[in-house]
């Protein structure tokens, strides 16, 4: 069994002048290359429809993902527990040989977008003409199913980051980190504390657990 589990996080402004506001987060976990078996076929073929499928499957494989962690009204500076044992944001059967995660935090007095809505908004005719052309460079990186994981993973949280903007909302904190067996949980456990994010307005606890 394998588990990534968030124990706490503290956002330093929560965006609100005064008092408390709703904090809705969003946490998104891929395995690296074991979840993108369609990008080594886009990386294979030279047919630009086919490359164009292979792309919009492998948005839709990072968009699956999401699972949203419920959370209270916060206030400025708040630390944020998730009960006794934290929250489970992945489970797998296996330890897997990587892992790729973000955790978005995000002001919202409103119901997030389903996963359905929001691929409409990032597969795009325009969008996935720039990433087939993006994914293409990527070609010549030391790993570039690896690389383009973290492409389509930055652009869903652009995507969701711009849908906010559009409703009012404000991000809070992104934490955008990956794990390799090897070098993160070779024992399978890492316990870490105060992580800062990539805003600096969030940090977080977790802990991974394999066995």
């Amino acid at each position: 069994m394998f588990y990534l589990r968030l124990n706490k996080l503290r956002i330093y402004s929560n965006g609100a002048l005064l008092g408390m506001t709703e904090v809705q987060l969003m946490s998104f976990v891929t395995l690296g290359e074991a979840d993108f078996p369609m990008l080594n076929d886009f990386y294979r073929t030279n047919d630009p429809t086919v490359k164009r499928h292979l792309v919009a499957q492998a948005v839709s494989r990072v968009v699956s993902s999401r699972v949203m962690p419920e959370i209270q009204r916060v206030k400025d500076n708040q630390l944020i527990f998730f009960g006794d044992t934290g929250y489970n944001v992945f489970v797998a059967d296996t330890i897997p040989e990587s892992v790729n995660w973000m955790l978005l935090a995000v002001k919202s007095n409103q119901q997030l977008v389903d996963n359905a809505t929001l691929l409409t908004q990032i597969l795009t005719e325009q969008n996935l003409t720039k990433l087939v052309g993006t994914l293409g460079i990527l070609a010549g990186a030391a790993s570039p199913v690896t690389a383009a994981v973290t492409t389509l993973t930055t652009l869903v949280a652009e995507s969701v980051l711009k849908l906010c903007i559009n409703a009012h909302d404000r991000q809070l904190g992104m934490l955008l980190t990956s794990f390799t067996r090897a070098e993160h949980y070779p024992y399978g456990k890492r316990d870490m504390q105060n992580v800062p994010d990539a805003t600096g307005n969030m940090k977080v606890d977790y802990t991974i657990f394999g066995f």
